[in-house]
């Protein structure tokens, strides 16, 4: 979050609609063809309804840049459309994005600070809980509105971890009492969505470096958005030393992490350990 002053529709881009699988499919659709045209000729392409001064189009747009599937440019009031390596991915092995695995990515990366959605990233970036600690919704929202200094419409982003939101079921965020960033366990079929995730956020903090410390790491709040607290963090770190993917030297304090991959080379593996 680079900017020092924020306008209400950059903070409120999603205009009120949470994220949904179909219209982001539809997007990515028309991505992979670098499709151009108006938000209207969008909207008759994929049956996203849109309006003058509304409308899903433009929000899913956004959703899937945030979410590092796509990316576009906006001239005269006609949109380019092009897909990422990871939306190429995705497309290809999950479609319809029912892979828990998609969605965890497609996570990670509206909260990252950098190359997110202002409301998301906010929560792993800016809002002072650790990991299972509830705060209540008053003081939420005026954390989140004392930042930003404009009015914040928290409702889409509660929308996409509640009940069938488009994120419920990783259970990383609760908003049932304020909200609390829950803690959750390294899992096997993930492994290369951890990779992937940490050389991305290297790439973006440490270009040039091959090793950090666990301290930088935990400052790029990695294992904060899947919820791993340093235990988990290091285990996690284990199964990547496995892979071959990094090396620990845990003979330093804190210890650090070498890199022998690059998200190129993990990408292909994504959806590998699937069963």
């Amino acid at each position: 979050m680079n900017e020092t002053t924020f306008s209400y529709d950059s903070v409120n881009f999603h205009k009120t609609f949470s994220p949904q699988d179909s219209y982001i499919t539809k997007i990515l659709e028309l991505a992979k063809e670098n499709f151009i045209g108006s938000k209207e000729e969008i909207s008759e392409e994929t049956g996203i309804p849109t309006g003058k001064t509304s409308g899903k189009v433009v929000p899913h747009i956004l959703y899937t840049q945030y979410m590092g599937l796509t990316t576009h440019t906006l001239s005269k009031g006609k949109y380019t459309l092009e897909l990422t390596d990871l939306g190429k991915t995705v497309l290809e092995n999950d479609k319809y994005l029912f892979e828990d695995i998609t969605r965890l990515i497609c996570h990670y990366n509206i909260c990252d600070e950098e190359i997110g959605a202002y409301l998301w990233s906010f929560i792993y970036s800016r809002l002072p809980l650790m990991l299972d600690e509830t705060m209540s919704d008053e003081a939420m929202k005026k954390k989140f509105n004392d930042f930003f200094m404009v009015k914040t419409d928290l409702g889409a982003l509660r929308k996409s971890y509640s009940d069938d939101g488009f994120f419920a079921l990783l259970d990383l965020l609760d908003f049932s009492d304020g909200i609390r960033i829950k803690s959750s366990y390294y899992k096997d079929e993930r492994l290369y969505v951890y990779a992937y995730t940490l050389f991305s956020s290297w790439n973006r903090e440490y270009l040039e470096t091959q090793e950090i410390t666990a301290d930088q790491i935990i400052d790029m709040k990695w294992n904060k958005r899947f919820g791993f607290d340093e235990d988990e963090m290091l285990f996690a770190f284990e199964q990547m030393e496995r892979k071959q993917l990094i090396r620990l030297n845990k003979q330093l304090i804190p210890y650090t992490v070498i890199r022998n991959a690059d998200t190129a080379d993990v990408l292909p593996h994504l959806y590998e350990l699937l069963n």
